[in-house]
C-alpha cells in the first residue's frame, strides 16, 4: 500500500514540476450517451490517469463527491453501480450537469521523495501544494437550446459558451474558465481527444484571456477532454506553498 501511495503522490507532484502533457494524472467524466430521451438511462464513468478516455480506476480514498444537477437546479438521483460508474435516469427535458470531485489533499516534495501531508508532517520539504481536482460533463435531454452554460459549482470550472451537442468537426468551441465563480485570466488550457497520438496526446492551447475565455479548435470527431489548471499561493506558508486547482470538461464532437 505504501508503494502505491508513493507513486500516486509522485504523479501528482509531476503536475506542478512538468507540463500537463507529461505523465501527470487527470480526472474526468464520460457518459455512454450525451443526448438521451426522458427516462432513458445514461451510464456515467469516472476517468483517472493519463490515457484518455480510459486508464486507471480511481481509489476509493481519492474520490470525493459525485453529483448530478437537473435542469431545475436541484440535485438529481445518481445510482451507484460501482466505485467509478453511476447511472442517471433523466426525468426532465433540459441540461443535466454531472460533476465529480477528487478528495483534496496535500503533497510535499522532500529530499527523500514525495510525501502526503503538509510541511508540518514533512519539515524538510522544498515544495508543498494542496491539490483540488474536479471533472464535469453535460447530458442534454431531448436536445435543449438553453442551459449549456449552467454551472457545476466547483472551485475551478470550465463553462462552454455554445451548445455542446451541436458541435461538428472544423468548428471552434469558445469556453470561459471560472475560479470561485468569477472569470479568471491566466489559467493554463490543454486538450486531447479519443484516438490522439499516445506519445503526444495533449495540445497546449495557451492561457485564458482577461475575460477568462479561450477558443478550442475541434479538428477530430469523437470524445474530447479540455483541461484547465490554475495555481494560487497557500494562505499559511508555514503549512504549504501553493493551491493547485484543476478542472476538466468532456464532450463529443460529431
Amino acid at each position: 500500500m505504501k508503494k502505491i501511495w508513493f507513486f500516486f503522490t509522485l504523479a501528482l507532484a509531476a503536475v506542478l514540476v512538468f507540463p500537463i502533457s507529461s505523465q501527470a494524472h487527470l480526472f474526468w467524466l464520460l457518459t455512454d450517451r450525451d443526448a438521451p430521451k426522458i427516462n432513458e438511462a445514461v451510464q456515467v464513468e469516472i476517468g483517472f490517469g493519463h490515457k484518455f478516455p480510459k486508464d486507471e480506476e480511481i481509489k476509493a480514498e481519492r474520490l470525493g463527491s459525485v453529483k448530478a444537477l437537473g435542469p431545475d437546479g436541484r440535485e438529481a438521483t445518481l445510482k451507484k453501480i460501482s466505485l467509478s460508474r453511476y447511472e442517471l435516469v433523466p426525468s426532465q427535458k433540459g441540461v443535466y450537469v454531472i460533476t465529480a470531485q477528487m478528495a483534496p489533499g496535500f503533497v510535499c516534495r522532500t529530499p527523500q521523495g514525495m510525501k502526503l501531508g503538509t510541511k508540518k508532517e514533512a519539515p524538510d520539504a522544498n515544495l508543498c501544494f494542496r491539490f483540488d481536482f474536479a471533472g464535469k460533463t453535460l447530458v442534454n435531454v431531448e436536445a435543449p437550446q438553453q442551459g449549456f452554460d449552467r454551472l457545476g459549482r466547483s472551485t475551478l470550472e470550465i463553462v462552454p459558451l455554445k451548445p455542446l451537442q451541436a458541435l461538428k468537426v472544423g468548428e471552434a468551441l469558445p469556453v470561459k474558465v471560472l475560479f470561485q465563480g468569477k472569470p479568471v485570466a491566466g489559467a493554463k488550457i490543454e486538450s486531447t481527444y479519443e484516438g490522439a497520438d499516445p506519445q503526444k496526446p495533449f495540445v497546449s492551447l495557451g492561457k485564458t484571456d482577461d475575460q477568462g475565455e479561450i477558443q478550442v479548435k475541434l479538428d477530430k470527431p469523437g470524445r474530447w477532454l479540455l483541461d484547465a489548471s490554475y495555481k494560487t499561493p497557500y494562505d499559511k506558508l508555514e503549512e504549504c506553498d501553493e493551491n493547485f486547482f484543476r478542472a476538466s470538461l468532456t464532450w463529443r464532437v460529431r
